[in-house]
């Protein structure tokens, strides 16, 4: 009897557990809940685990003998071969060193993050709005007030360069240049500058496009300043306007535009001691691009770049710093355009620098001496090169990334000094980023792909595992959303003679055998890449889909990752290429039965939006609902350096602007059109979506607009992607479970 009464309790328990399990099948969460939830949600469900969250790398001491890191108040230092943890610094010293400059009683550390400078020797801090400069040796403290920050372009903030010596800081104030000493004592360098001649301060354009944020370099011995002039008078000003308040304020920012008038660029070299300048001579020739400062190890040399107008022809000069003589030191070309990411690496034998180039129709690292003299090409793997990494003189190595698989994939690679050695250091399919320890005797690979949600292992030089540093994990809850994997398939371009690639996400519910709307989220232009093999679970795509949409991604003729020749298939035809591609892409998952090729929408914002209104206008047939947020409508509306080198002037390609603009296509909108741009936007203008507007107006065409006060290029506002979200359920009628 006993024992059937326990049968018994066995039974009901397994009963219990099967209601359960059917009760939380019937409670699952899908469609608008689960979109909410991964709104919400989905990173903290990738981040818990046993392991933790994934991890980015490391902080090396200098030695590279350990990593260091901020625990409980207070740094410490874990050996990377016994795994042993010891306090990095001597508090109690460094708390003494503090309060007897501050007369402050601090009883732990007042910071939590720091710098080391001076070769490792000495740590900056900054506390209490003071920057401090400690030397663990001597005990030694140094502070300082540092001046204040200027912001610049996308937000980066200027402030106080310290001299390699560290007894000195270099910085702008009013458009011209000063260094002070650490008592105090300011010297101005310069005293001319205005905001139309901005001596060691940007303008606009150049760090946009070119990447050139820094206009001021030290010379390693600390005795001289290198620094560009930014002649904005010929330039065209651009007005914004913030009209919040019954008063206007107005800007006015300089701005070329395509085929108009760009800064003129000098470069000058500053005796610190004297103050003497020195004007480097960088040829006759005002209409070039001057960019990319740098010393020579050594500091007899200031070298820079020079990019002709076309932006076909980079050189790079050598400067005498004291009679402002130049000389050549390499040139490279390309038939269609050069590509702003070249690289340039001094060894430290000051004899010898590394050059990266896509002349051969491919990115490859290439080996020259001072003179200018190839000496050897060190890669030939057509891969192509992404960047490198790193330089081990010591053991003759070069580290470099490199992408595969038509470009979804970033590896790891190493070559030696004398282009013997070329070997692939990741393995595993997937997208690889390698960060070397100091000394070069380990590195992190952060990886993870399609199928891996991430991982970060510690290796030795050799590839030898260390030990995994940090795993993402998928929670539980993560799990049990059931969430379907986006699918990775190719499809051919548009002419035919390419396989390119794209990505499908799936809502939790999907149905084959129902039809659902699909949704392309686009981005666009030379040289970017949408499809990269990594893991993307819970990414903004995948919880769009949830609201019963398909949501793709492709790739097209002229994306990273396969080569210069491939990038260079849609020169002087931006917005012409890649939509016959994405046309393409349609048509071809709309062989899929379960795809609605009468429901078909886009979406993205810049490059994006243009390319996202482009493709409502120029095929309504295919696309049907599109939201574009901060377009350029019309590639005479943006700046010059951007536009010039992908389309030329507009006065060289009169037929490439035309069939590239928005405008032209205004006539021919048929579907439902939402325009949304920040009223102060200084990347892409507001007058692209007016002038846009006005052409749909003339044209008697029906669209939505929503202009967002004192936003710019970001619009920070959660209207804007609620809005966008609420415009393809309204009008592309998914079924939201």
């Amino acid at each position: 009897m006993r024992e059937h009464r326990k049968t018994a309790a066995c039974l009901g328990l397994v009963l219990a557990v099967l209601l359960a399990g059917r009760a939380f099948a019937q409670e699952r969460i899908v469609g608008k809940a689960l979109y909410e939830k991964l709104q919400r949600e989905g990173r903290r469900m990738m981040a818990g685990g046993p392991t933790g969250p994934m991890m980015g790398g490391l902080q090396w001491t200098p030695d590279g003998k350990a990593t260091y890191a901020f625990e409980d108040g207070t740094f410490t230092r874990t050996d990377i071969v016994t795994g042993e943890k010891t306090p990095l610094f001597d508090d109690g010293r460094l708390l003494s060193a503090v309060n007897a400059r501050t007369g402050r009683q601090e009883v732990k550390l007042p910071f939590s993050r720091f710098q080391y400078v001076d070769g490792g020797r000495k740590i900056q801090f900054q506390a209490f709005n003071k920057v401090f400069i400690y030397d663990p040796a001597s005990g030694q403290l140094v502070l300082f007030e540092p001046e204040r920050s200027i912001v610049g372009v996308r937000g980066r903030a200027y402030g106080d360069s310290l001299s390699p010596d560290l007894k000195y800081r270099a910085f702008t104030r009013d458009y011209d240049l000063f260094v002070k000493d650490m008592d105090g004592n300011e010297t101005a360098l310069t005293t001319d500058g205005s905001e139309d001649l901005r001596n060691g301060f940007p303008d606009w354009v150049y760090p946009e496009e070119l990447g050139q944020y820094q206009a001021f370099w030290w010379s390693p011995d600390s005795k001289r300043i290198a620094f560009m002039q930014f002649d904005e008078r010929p330039v065209t000003k651009y007005p914004i306007v913030h009209d919040v308040q019954p008063i206007p304020r107005l800007e006015m920012l300089g701005y070329p535009k395509p085929g108009g008038n760009n800064p003129i660029v000098r470069l000058f070299v500053a005796d610190v001691a004297s103050k003497a300048l020195v004007r480097l001579d960088t040829g006759d020739d005002l209409d070039v691009y001057h960019y990319r400062g740098q010393w020579t190890n050594d500091g007899k040399e200031f070298t820079y770049h020079r990019l002709n107008r076309l932006q076909n022809k980079v050189e790079v000069f050598a400067a005498d710093p004291a009679a402002g003589q130049t000389r050549l030191l390499l040139a490279d070309s390309d038939p269609c355009y050069i590509d702003e990411s070249t690289e340039l690496i001094f060894l430290k034998d000051s004899q010898r620098f590394l050059w990266t180039s896509e002349r051969s129709g491919w990115r490859e690292i290439y080996l020259y001496d001072m003179t200018g003299r190839l000496l050897k090409q060190l890669t030939n793997a057509k891969l192509p090169v992404r960047g490198v990494i790193g330089v081990d003189e010591a053991r003759g190595w070069v580290y470099f990334s490199g992408a595969e698989a038509n470009g979804t994939e970033t590896h790891a690679y190493k070559v030696r000094l004398d282009g013997t050695g070329f070997a692939k250091m990741t393995k595993e399919p997937g997208s690889h980023t390698v960060a070397f320890s100091p000394t070069f005797d380990h590195y992190t690979d952060a990886f993870s792909s399609f199928d891996v949600p991430g991982k970060t292992t510690l290796f030795q030089a050799d590839g030898k595992v260390v030990k995994v540093i940090g795993e993402t994990a998928v929670s539980a809850e993560l799990r049990d959303l059931k969430l379907i994997k986006p699918e990775h398939f190719l499809f051919k371009s548009a002419d035919g003679k390419y396989d390119l690639d794209g990505l499908l996400y799936f809502p939790a519910h999907f149905d084959p055998g129902e039809k659902y709307p699909l949704i392309l989220s686009v981005y666009g232009g030379p040289g970017f890449k949408g499809v990269n093999n990594r893991w993307n679970m819970v990414d903004g795509n995948q919880a769009l889909a949830q609201l019963g949409f398909l949501v793709a991604v492709c790739d097209y003729r002229g994306v990273s990752g396969r080569g210069k020749a491939f990038q260079n298939l849609h020169y002087m035809k931006l917005g012409q290429i890649e939509f016959e591609d994405h046309v393409a892409f349609v048509k071809a998952l709309g062989r899929r039965p379960y795809v609605d090729t009468a429901r078909v929408g886009i979406f993205g914002a810049s490059y994006g939006g243009y390319f996202s209104a482009l493709c409502l206008l120029k095929a309504p047939d295919v696309f049907h609902v599109a939201v574009a947020a901060s377009s350029v409508t019309d590639w005479r509306n943006y700046d010059s350096i951007y536009t010039e080198r992908y389309m030329r002037r507009p006065q060289d390609n009169p037929d490439g602007y035309e069939k590239g603009s928005c405008l032209t296509y205004a006539k021919d909108l048929k579907g439902r059109l939402y325009l949304q741009h920040g009223a102060i936007d200084d990347n892409v203008h507001p007058g692209n979506t007016i002038q846009l507007v006005q052409a749909l107006l003339r044209e008697n065409k029906r669209f939505d607009l929503m202009i967002y006060p004192e936003n710019q290029h970001g619009i920070r506002y959660p209207h804007a992607a609620e809005t966008r979200v609420a415009y393809f359920v309204e009008h592309l009628k998914p079924v939201v479970k």
